[in-house]
């Protein structure tokens, strides 16, 4: 029976082989466009550069909230009731504030991130389309997300795109 099952596959795959023998296919890796095109480059150093002032915005924040702490550590056993109440209140709200901060700019930052994704991958669609077709290609695989465990270097056509998606730019 296992046989029969083996015979059977293999003269159902055998139309499926023989065109993938004719065919053209290419990989590339698109994290590697990301990284190392203009565009990408360009979008990741805005993108740190609004990182880097989100994050002193949310240090600034943590120093504050620091200091007051060690004030009240220090001070609390010598302050009045009402004085440590009002203290440890504050410090409280200024706690879930940069909380909320963090959320707000975590969020922030992976919406800003994946809105610089998708123009990067809307422009590279177009020079992937025109890519294939003017070179014949059947399939154009991503690497990474695509599955693919191994290809050979001849077919991975990632600095073309790199090439083609900088000279647009």
């Amino acid at each position: 029976m296992k046989v029969f099952f083996l015979i059977l596959g293999m003269v159902l795959m055998t139309p499926v082989l023989s065109y993938a023998q004719g065919a053209k296919i290419g990989v590339i890796d698109l994290q590697l466009v990301i990284a190392n095109s203009k565009a990408g480059k360009a979008a990741k150093t805005a993108f740190e550069a609004e990182f880097k002032q989100k994050q002193q915005i949310i240090e600034s924040k943590s120093a504050q909230l620091e200091s007051l702490k060690n004030e009240f550590i220090q001070n609390g056993p010598v302050m009045n009731e009402t004085t440590r109440k009002q203290k440890a209140t504050q410090i409280e709200n200024l706690d879930k504030e940069l909380q909320r901060s963090r959320a707000d700019f975590r969020d922030e930052l992976q919406r800003r991130d994946f809105e610089l994704l998708e123009k990067i991958l809307r422009d590279l669609d177009g020079i992937l389309q025109s890519i294939g077709q003017s070179e014949g290609y059947t399939m154009i695989i991503e690497k990474t997300e695509g599955g693919v465990i191994f290809s050979n270097p001849s077919i991975d056509i990632t600095q073309k795109v790199i090439q083609a998606y900088d000279a647009k730019n």
